[in-house]
């Protein structure tokens, strides 16, 4: 069965195209059979337990059976996720790493093509070889990575299997996650100790391929984890060389912009350290907001709005270019005090002119005066709090055993 992923050999022209790594599902075979009468293979497709149970305790059949196609009853219950049938299979005796199908894989394969969580931890629970290959050189960890589905790869990523295990062509998990740019696969690749400057046997290093993809976030990531951005394949391409070739050449900009860095991989140098750069975006704002209020008492409205609005750009020039050396306005300051600042910067000024302006103005009204005050304290306090407290963190396993217990737990409830 040809039930896997399809990965032709890398490219060895001067140009990496989609055609030629493309992991695509080329199936000879589909997930159901279509029978007559009822067979063991049929109830293990449909899950039948029942029809399983009947047609092994009569000896009609056995858990160990194989149809035409070399397939056994295992394998179709794992592939449709069935895992009453798998288990019920399991306990008759059938062989946990039975190979079969044209691609001569095994049961955990055909799950781990699909995610199917819950399968790969029953059977890996009655001792399936993540290890194995199918005939494309293919492991366990390879086809979850192809799934793109991220539980799986976290439990399997906690099993016995090395996380820079190759295939055929000498791809590793991480390199197939940045070429199918899956941010989150290739984040939790890297944070179990995937090497991202592996190459292939075209050369290609995990960078090149997210490249390939033109996913940004991929190609940050494994720039901060130390992709060597200057890594040459087989052709002598970096790649950047490959991004330009393959017109992705934006994608790798920003990435290196969002990571502090120009597209040749150098850290752009900040005017102050990182603490006395927040203190001084956290401040820009009140004085910048005393200059605009001023050019709008003073100058006519018609040019003071112009002037004002000049002034509120010039701000954020100083923030974006100065400051923080970004070379684009945007996707810079999500991750630094300036909207906090802004705000804090509102309140002031706003308190500022209540005091100034009105309290003395309008002693007639002193419930007035006193609601107000109380409102601006609430509204500084709630603020101050929200950027002060610690929002949380979900807890994270601190063991094997304790992810290994959550999966279980995950599995019993999904197949409840």
């Amino acid at each position: 069965m040809d039930d896997l992923v399809h990965a032709k050999a890398p490219p060895s022209a001067s140009l990496v195209n989609l055609d030629s790594a493309t992991a695509t599902p080329s199936f000879s075979q589909t997930q159901t059979m279509v029978h007559d009468e009822m067979s063991v293979f049929v109830a293990a497709q449909r899950g039948d337990v029942a029809a399983l149970r009947q047609l092994i305790e009569s000896g009609s059949a056995a858990a160990t059976d194989r149809d035409e196609q070399n397939v056994t009853p295992l394998h179709w219950a794992a592939i449709n996720a069935h895992i009453a049938a798998c288990r019920y299979l399991l306990e008759q005796g059938a062989d946990v790493d039975a190979r079969g199908g044209d691609l001569v894989a095994t049961p955990m394969q055909w799950a781990a093509r699909n995610g199917y969580l819950y399968i790969l931890h029953l059977l890996i629970a009655h001792g399936a070889d993540p290890t194995i290959a199918d005939s494309q050189g293919y492991n366990t960890l390879h086809l979850v990575t192809h799934s793109s589905s991220i539980m799986p790869l976290l439990y399997l990523l906690h099993q016995p299997i090395s996380v820079d295990s190759r295939d055929a062509q000498g791809h590793t998990a991480l390199m197939w996650a940045a070429y199918q740019g899956d941010a989150l696969s290739v984040d939790l690749l890297l944070r179990h100790g995937a090497n991202a400057n592996l190459k292939d046997e075209a050369g290609l290093t995990p960078l090149h391929w997210a490249v390939v993809r033109g996913n940004k976030v991929c190609i940050r990531r494994l720039v901060e984890k130390g992709g060597d951005v200057a890594a040459k394949d087989a052709e002598e391409r970096t790649p950047r060389d490959m991004a330009v070739e393959l017109k992705s050449l934006g994608a790798w900009k920003r990435a290196l912009e969002e990571g502090g860095m120009n597209e040749h991989g150098v850290k752009r140098a900040k005017p102050l350290s990182d603490r006395n750069t927040k203190i001084a975006i956290f401040v820009m704002p009140t004085l910048f907001f005393y200059l605009i209020f001023m050019t709008l008492s003073v100058l006519p409205w018609y040019t003071g709005v112009l002037l004002a609005m000049a002034e509120f750009f010039g701000m954020h020039h100083i923030v974006t270019r100065v400051l923080l050396n970004k070379n684009t306005y945007t996707d810079s300051v999500s991750q630094t005090p300036y909207f906090a600042g802004i705000i804090t910067a509102s309140l002031i000024w706003v308190v500022y002119a209540w005091v100034t302006r009105l309290l003395h103005q309008a002693e007639s009204h002193p419930f007035s005066h006193l609601m107000f005050a109380l409102v601006v304290g609430l509204c500084a306090y709630n603020f101050f709090r929200a950027i002060t407290l610690d929002p949380g963190t979900c807890p994270k396993p601190v063991s094997d055993d304790e992810l290994k217990q959550i999966a279980s737990e995950g599995c019993l409830a999904a197949s409840a």
